[in-house]
């Protein structure tokens, strides 16, 4: 059957080992593989593999049919074979085909079980195309040949626009080393995906990403996957990424690093950041003061509306939450609260400690972690201040924090998800 002048589909797996015929249908070799050219959305074929050992390419356009049961060349073997793979080539069956890839769409990690392709030819126009992979059951059934119950399931085909491009590769590369597609997904999904792979794809991806980036996503990864990260990494650069982080964040990951990778760490962070971490970790685990963060908005009370919005806006990025403001007096006495939405709504020159409320809700920092749960499910807050015996202003706890002690292990526990909206609020907006 030729399919000379049409296009046709076929997968990869039914390709692989197919005979090469002369243009005399004698045998000359068999396809063990696919270079193609990945460097835009979609690959392109540009060769076929035919020796073990060897990186000659028989070149796309001396084919002359994709036949179902053989492939034949326009011309004899050593004429066709006038091409050689790239170092920027991409073999598909050694650096696709049961790897992982990021599926953007989906924003998860899928296998790859088999390859759709495209073949063009007409005169002297020849195409060769991958359309989609197949990440369901049925290219595992196809591979195995088991066709009477690959025909019952539908084939789970992603089309490579969702797909992150391999930029550079290995003869052992599982992923890419920089993924555009991928930095525009959110923190939290890229945590989700990292999780998931093995250490050394781990690494890839963070270094990947700039260092204010890889804080956000370690941020909401788990806490295995934020030592581990860290651990790997030289310390200049865990030292970056742990002062982007909420400082209670930072403060669990280097509890987690043994004695001499934490303290190498802490030198090379900033002496004020550094100190802020090394008090949180000198805390009992069962303490409120080890859950709290450094990184909170405090006003004098002495500010107008229009000067506390004016502070606000300079300094949104570097504090875990713009939507309450603590009002300290002048030894750090914690006197009062306002949330974003009653600064927005009072006049610009109404004082804040006109408008502030002065009866605050607050944790002592010695406090044991049940009565935070306790706090922050009676009176359902986003936010809650920390204070020491002289009611002097520490730190502050979220609500993620409370969630972590709901559910430390998010991935056993479907209800994270209804739970993880809320973090996403508190950090990226509402009250």
């Amino acid at each position: 059957m030729s399919f000379t002048g049409a296009i046709t589909e076929f997968y990869l797996s039914q390709e692989l080992n197919k005979p090469i015929l002369d243009p005399e249908n004698r045998k000359v070799a068999n396809l063990r593989d696919i270079a193609v050219c990945w460097d835009k959305k979609i690959p392109v074929g540009r060769g076929i593999k035919f020796l073990k050992d060897s990186n000659k390419l028989i070149n796309i356009n001396h084919i002359k049919e994709w036949k179902k049961d053989a492939i034949v060349l326009t011309t004899n073997l050593e004429k066709a074979a006038d091409i050689v793979a790239r170092d920027e080539d991409i073999y598909i069956v050694k650096w696709l085909l049961d790897k992982q890839l990021i599926d953007l769409k989906g924003k998860k990690l899928v296998r790859v079980n088999d390859i759709k392709i495209s073949f063009y030819s007409k005169d002297l126009e020849k195409k060769l195309i991958l359309l989609a992979i197949d990440v369901g059951f049925s290219g595992i059934l196809r591979r195995l040949g088991i066709k009477f119950l690959e025909s019952r399931i539908q084939p789970q085909l992603i089309s490579w626009n969702y797909l992150a491009p391999i930029k550079k590769r290995t003869s052992n590369l599982q992923l890419a080393t920089e993924f555009e597609g991928l930095k525009n997904l959110h923190p939290a999904d890229i945590a989700d995906i990292i999780e998931e792979l093995s250490q050394p794809d781990r690494e890839k991806i963070i270094e990947s990403l700039d260092i204010e980036s890889a804080a956000e996503v370690l941020a909401e990864a788990d806490i295995e996957t934020q030592v581990n990260v860290i651990d790997s990494l030289d310390a200049d650069k865990a030292a970056d990424i742990l002062e982007e982080m909420p400082s209670d964040d930072a403060a669990d990951i280097l509890s987690e690093l043994n004695e001499e990778k934490s303290q190498e760490i802490l030198e090379r962070m900033d002496p004020e950041e550094a100190s802020e971490v090394i008090e949180l970790m000198n805390y009992e685990d069962e303490d409120v003061g080890s859950l709290m963060t450094k990184d909170y908005i405090t006003l004098t009370g002495n500010e107008t509306q229009e000067e506390a919005l004016n502070k606000i806006k300079k300094i949104a990025e570097e504090v875990e939450t713009i939507y309450v403001s603590y009002i300290v007096d002048s030894e750090e006495k914690l006197i009062g609260v306002i949330s974003l939405r009653e600064l927005l709504i009072a006049k610009p020159d109404e004082k804040i400690k006109d408008i502030m409320q002065k009866d605050v809700i607050s944790l002592n920092h010695f406090d044991h972690h049940d009565k935070a749960l306790e706090m922050f499910a009676k009176y359902n807050l986003f936010t809650m201040p920390v204070v020491d015996n002289e009611n002097r202003l520490l730190g502050i706890i979220t609500v993620d924090d409370i969630l972590r002690l709901l559910i430390p292990d998010r991935s056993d526990a479907d209800t994270f998800s209804r739970f993880d909206s809320l973090k996403k609020f508190l950090r990226e907006g509402g009250e």
